[in-house]
């Protein structure tokens, strides 16, 4: 080959590698593009927008109508329900005398014949100590048993209310989590979607490249690992989110495929998160670990004191200790006698004048030392018992406040690190790997790793999102009151 034909064929090959490259750069430009604007529109921007981080349409009414449903319908809410009613029930029988008891019979019938000298005596009639009776009698219990009684049933109504607003606290409470996962699982599904998009962009940039000879066999493999690892975390979420839609139609007694449309976090609940503006997030200090400013919640000293005072648990302690108290009292009076009163009337034949027959009857307690010392002493120790346990349980209950506001403040710190710094870094990181490899100064796994770096705290900002409601639900729980 000529010297001449030699120059025109490698300028043919180096016009066929420009228009190569072109046609790489071009997507590739594209594929990046697409990531950028993927960031730029992801729920994280909507939320500090303003919004609640929802791509769908709101309904700020849906768990509204959930908790609603669920307090007419859930069986425990429903058993409690009955359980006052029970104990409503009981407290006239307590406080009634006992049923009068009514008398028919022969009284002194002769079992033989009667002597000679008896006969003449009864100048042949009747026996005189016979006669057909009839009486009734009453129990009359020692003066203030009844009402203590009623008291101790009264208190057990009080306690059994109680247990009902305990039921339907927590009842709220589950809930709310399970829809709270329900919208952490669909913001992270759509997460998935987007971060799926580039992905197989990135497949067909490093296909096409490989194709042309300007990267290697690996890009093309990692990839595709990449996009199957995305495809695992799909599934899943998928199946948790199927797991959480069961338990929330659980709690509303429903077939568990029944559908949830667009879960979100209340709007409230996501501004006491996090400001609705990156620039207005602050911290206490500059130390690390500072919590950040401006708390929405209450002082700790004071959501404790508010819980201790409307806590349902503690409410229902109260009153059983209360009801036990009065059936303590009931058991020192035991030892005092009950009265059985009777009025008998006794019919006589023979022209004998009828007999009345009135009785007074009271226990002689002989065996006090046996029988109702140790029912005090039962009552006084089944008191103490109910006082220990409402005194660890308010030891619980501050405990569990304590914790609870711990988590809340840990969410609110770390949600204020990823709009403040996390998500715009790792952003900016991968905006200058995607650069760089434009022009071949980084390797296509540095771009994955940023990619994946962008994915792994967009998700874990919802999920912390997510965990900061649920906590803030199981807070309002155990002090008694809403929050916020």
């Amino acid at each position: 080959m000529s010297q001449k034909n030699t120059h025109a064929l490698g300028r043919l090959i180096r016009a066929c590698r420009f228009v190569l490259t072109i046609a790489v750069l071009v997507p590739t430009s594209y594929v990046f593009a697409q990531t950028r604007d993927a960031s730029q529109t992801s729920p994280i921007a909507a939320l500090q927008a303003g919004g609640t981080g929802s791509s769908q349409a709101s309904h700020p009414d849906e768990l509204e109508r959930l908790l609603q449903l669920a307090d007419s319908v859930n069986p425990s809410v429903t058993a409690a329900r009955r359980g006052v009613e029970a104990a409503r029930a009981r407290v006239s029988p307590a406080a009634t005398l006992p049923d009068p008891m009514l008398m028919l019979g022969i009284q002194n019938l002769p079992l033989g014949k009667q002597s000679a000298s008896t006969m003449s005596m009864s100048s042949g009639g009747p026996d005189p100590m016979t006669m057909r009776m009839i009486g009734i009698g009453q129990t009359i219990p020692y003066p203030g048993k009844l009402s203590l009684r009623r008291r101790a049933a009264e208190h057990e109504v009080d306690a059994a209310r109680a247990s009902l607003d305990a039921t339907t606290r927590q009842i709220v409470t589950d809930i709310k989590d399970a829809y709270y996962e329900l919208a952490f699982v669909d913001q992270a599904l759509s997460i998935v979607g987007r971060n799926r998009d580039v992905l197989a962009g990135f497949v067909r940039v490093t296909e096409t490249r490989y194709a042309v000879g300007t990267s290697g066999q690996q890009d093309v493999l990692k990839a595709h690992v990449e996009a199957t690892r995305l495809a695992e975390s799909a599934v899943t979420l998928t199946e948790q989110r199927r797991a959480s839609l069961a338990r929330l139609n659980a709690l509303l007694a429903r077939p568990s495929d029944t559908p949830v449309d667009h879960p979100e976090i209340p709007a409230s609940v996501a501004r006491a998160a996090i400001p609705a503006a990156a620039n207005e997030i602050r911290f206490t200090s500059a130390a690390l670990g500072a919590r950040a400013a401006d708390s929405p919640l209450p002082p700790l000293a004071e959501l404790q004191e508010t819980a201790l005072r409307e806590s349902p648990e503690i409410r229902e302690q109260d009153a059983m200790i209360a009801a036990q108290a009065s059936r303590l009292e009931l058991a020192r009076k035991d030892v005092l006698p009950d009265f059985d009163v009777s009025l008998q009337y006794g019919q006589r034949g023979g022209g004998l004048p009828d007999m009345i027959t009135a009785l007074v009857s009271v226990p002689i307690p002989v065996f006090k030392g046996r029988k109702q010392n140790q029912v005090v002493v039962e009552s006084g120790a089944q008191l103490a018992s109910l006082e220990a346990g409402r005194l660890q349980k308010q030891n619980e209950i501050r405990a569990e406040v304590a914790r609870l506001v711990s988590e809340l403040e840990r969410s609110r710190a770390q949600l204020a690190l990823y709009v403040k710094a996390l998500l715009p870094q790792a952003r900016a990181s991968l905006g200058s790997a995607t650069a760089s490899y434009q022009v071949g100064r980084v390797e296509f796994l540095t771009v994955l790793d940023d990619q994946a770096t962008v994915f792994n705290y967009e998700t874990e900002y919802f999920r912390v999102l997510s965990d900061f409601a649920k906590n803030l639900a199981e807070l309002e729980r155990v002090v008694g009151k809403e929050i916020v």
